[in-house]
């Protein structure tokens, strides 16, 4: 299959990317979708004794947020970082989004650092894929394809992507990449006020516990929390309107 000219590039992009043609990877694709982002995404630390479970609610404060359409509101990502910092090694983990309906699928999607993310085109237009980076503000077009073809992208360095179509102004999405793998994605209840997470296989020692959404920011910063052997540690996290 020819590869289709990209449009305009937006002048700080860089070309990036690994186009493939015919056949799309359908494996991949069955497996990351049936598994679902979280389990795509992470591999899950060894259990054992010396691990435990960082579990609790998030409470949404001052806010209304949109709570149906493919494109909710409902989302929010926890995330366990070492107090005493380092790095974790890089993940050789898969996961996919999909462009089906003019909507990227899923709309949030969490993965660890070196995840490589294949974007499918499983529409009947063609569309494109480029990534801004909340960080850096820097963007990258990864190109322009057409149905049923996908594209593979490893993902180097921490922090919250969107995704966006220049084809498709209305088309967004948001990739947040953690350094390790003790994370998890959870989804507020229909009314969009309260939810619940659980962190299990935690290996004991001190943590800085962080929340992600969309739209809103996790009051009082970041939580210190201890993990003991075999123990369940219970944290309340609120999210509110960014100041």
């Amino acid at each position: 299959m020819a590869r289709c000219s990209p449009c305009s590039p937006c002048p700080s992009e860089a070309a990036a990317g690994r186009w493939t043609g015919g056949s799309v990877r359908a494996a991949l694709i069955v497996v990351a979708v049936a598994l679902g982002p979280l389990a795509a995404g992470r591999p899950a630390p060894a259990s054992g004794s010396a691990s435990g479970t960082v579990a609790g609610t998030v409470a949404v404060e001052q806010a209304h947020l949109r709570t149906d359409g493919p494109k909710h509101d409902r989302d929010v990502i926890l995330y366990l970082e070492p107090a005493a910092g380092g790095t974790a090694p890089a993940s050789d983990a898969h996961a996919a989004m999909d462009q089906r309906g003019l909507v990227f699928i899923p709309h949030v999607l969490t993965v660890q650092r070196g995840t490589t993310v294949t974007f499918l085109n499983n529409d009947n237009d063609q569309h494109n894929v480029y990534f801004l980076f909340d960080k850096t503000g820097e963007t990258l077009d990864i190109g322009t394809w057409g149905p049923g073809v996908s594209v593979d992208h490893r993902f180097e360095d921490s922090g919250e992507v969107i995704v966006l179509c220049k084809l498709h102004l209305e088309m967004a999405a948001y990739i947040l990449v953690v350094d390790g793998p003790l994370f998890v994605q959870t989804e507020l209840d229909p009314s969009g006020s309260r939810a619940t997470f659980s962190i299990p296989n935690v290996p004991q020692g001190e943590y800085t516990l962080r929340a992600w959404h969309k739209k809103l920011k996790q009051k009082g910063g970041a939580a210190r929390v201890a993990v003991t052997g075999g123990g369940r540690t219970e944290v309340d996290v609120v999210i509110a309107k960014r100041p």
